[in-house]
């Protein structure tokens, strides 16, 4: 979604106000589109939620300040903050599903599969964008989400892959153009993703988190390429 300045594609980022049963769940800053697959990765990253069919109705309201998203589902709400979702919190690492760290050479996966993941980023498509694109590589096809935010173009993703019925992605491999923080991490692994590709690199909240629940984590380092950080 953009609008177009001087010739020049302008991606558009809107606050998203997130109610749960009513009372006010989370504010997000994300491209106001597939805000559905928005709703169902939170719920489902922060662990309210366990399976879609929990959901009953997701109603959009767009204002003039940004857009209110209504949901009605069967959910667990206890303790949600009131607060921005860019925030790289790692408040909801207890969500995570722990795994048994491999120690594996992924270093060549991530630089065989990179150039396809290329493809679908704003670079690729729409040069003037600035978006971010997250996608999940499971059974050789691609699922892709774009956003203005990192955050929640991991959100989007984690819903769409929901929607298919993939909720046990022992095999898959996520990519992100944007550095991971351990909200990412924690979202991928309630998805049982055991590997995130990251195009720029982790944070130290990512890293710390993704160590110690057993995901792999590749980073493109400028000067040195694909470097695997952990395990």
């Amino acid at each position: 979604m953009w609008v177009e300045a001087k010739g020049i594609k302008v991606a558009v980022d809107s606050r998203i106000k997130i109610y749960l049963n009513g009372a006010l769940y989370a504010v997000a800053v994300a491209t106001p589109v597939e805000l559905n697959y928005l709703v169902e990765g939170l719920l489902y990253a922060r662990g309210a939620i366990d399976d879609l069919a929990q959901i009953k109705s997701i109603d959009v309201v767009e204002g003039e300040e940004g857009v209110d998203v209504k949901v009605t589902a069967e959910a667990d709400a206890s303790g949600a903050p009131e607060v921005l979702y860019e925030d790289c919190g790692i408040a909801y690492a207890s969500a995570a599903r722990a795994r048994l760290a491999e120690a594996r050479d992924l270093v060549g996966v991530a630089m065989e599969l990179a150039p396809q993941f290329s493809k679908f980023t704003m670079p690729s498509i729409e040069p003037t964008l600035a978006m971010h694109t997250s996608a999940l590589y499971v059974d050789k096809r691609w699922i892709v989400a774009h956003d203005t935010s990192r955050h929640s173009s991991v959100l989007k993703l984690v819903g769409k892959a929901l929607e298919q019925g993939l909720n046990h992605l022992e095999n898959a491999i996520a990519f992100t153009t944007g550095r991971l923080s351990s909200d990412m991490v924690v979202a991928l692994l309630r998805l049982g993703v055991p590997v995130a590709i990251s195009l720029r690199g982790p944070l130290y909240s990512a890293w710390a988190t993704a160590c110690k629940y057993g995901m792999t984590i590749v980073a493109n380092v400028r000067g040195r390429g694909f470097v695997q950080l952990c395990p």
